[in-house]
């Protein structure tokens, strides 16, 4: 009788063990869980802010909106950014917001030497802005959004992570032939150092603003290394604290007449 009771103790303590294994173990598994539920809900707010702040670049022709590039609201009353090649140096483009309007913006300013430029637009209400971020605290391997309007898509979101800082041009491994891999390529241009990033970049992505988690602008997307794979491939921006510099060189500035 005094052994079947020790046999019934040991088991029950047994069991109440794997009891408290298994509710560490579950514990564990959503503690895991619970940072990678807070960064997606985090990138699901910092897209949707996003849209709201992401323009098309367009011009007129033939009644119909000619796409060019894309850009992205800096300040409440107007400030749009976007890569200088996207507009060509055209001192008047329209700026077509996610919600379908359209508003007339100005050249205030640009830099070709960093490929910025810097546009003024009154869109008849205070409109949602971007934040810049350090890009010098940009790491490899973080995750990022880009965000643009390839092929007139407004509000378009790509996801990828940073692959590469400071990637410097004309610095590249040589290739088999002996020559620079992007000589004649993407590469070629006036800033010296890129972030490098996998997120998708395609025709009428380029001056988009590349996102970190918190929705805060680390780079301006400025062009891509496809070999050929319109899509695929690595793409490059201009660092946000590059980009800052200019705008606050202009900001101040009011739109030339035209």
């Amino acid at each position: 009788m005094r052994t079947q009771q020790i046999l019934v103790a040991v088991a029950g303590a047994v069991g109440l063990m794997i009891l408290i294994l298994l509710i560490v173990a579950f514990s564990r598994g959503d503690g895991d869980g619970a940072p990678r539920a807070r960064a997606m809900e985090g990138f699901v707010s910092a897209v949707d802010k996003a849209q709201a702040a992401t323009v098309m670049l367009s011009v007129s022709g033939g009644g119909e909106p000619m796409p060019m590039g894309s850009g992205f609201v800096v300040t409440t009353d107007g400030l749009i950014v976007t890569a200088a090649h996207v507009t060509g140096g055209l001192s008047v483009v329209n700026a077509v917001f996610v919600d379908g309007s359209v508003a007339r913006a100005e050249l205030v300013g640009v830099d070709q030497t960093v490929d910025v430029a810097v546009f003024r637009t009154t869109p008849g209400k205070p409109t949602q802005a971007l934040s810049f971020a350090d890009s010098n605290q940009v790491r490899a391997g973080q995750p990022v959004v880009l965000m643009g309007a390839p092929f007139g898509l407004t509000g378009t979101a790509t996801s990828g992570i940073v692959s590469a800082v400071n990637r410097q041009i004309g610095r590249q491994a040589p290739d088999s032939s002996g020559g620079d891999r992007f000589a004649g390529g993407a590469l070629r241009g006036p800033v010296v150092a890129y972030i490098q990033t996998d997120a998708a970049l395609t025709a009428g992505g380029s001056g988009g603003p590349l996102l970190n988690s918190a929705g805060e602008v680390i780079g301006v997307a400025s062009s891509r290394e496809s070999r050929g794979d319109p899509g695929a491939g690595l793409s490059f921006a201009i660092p946000s604290n590059v980009v800052k510099a200019v705008v606050e060189r202009f900001k101040a500035a009011p739109a030339p007449a035209t």
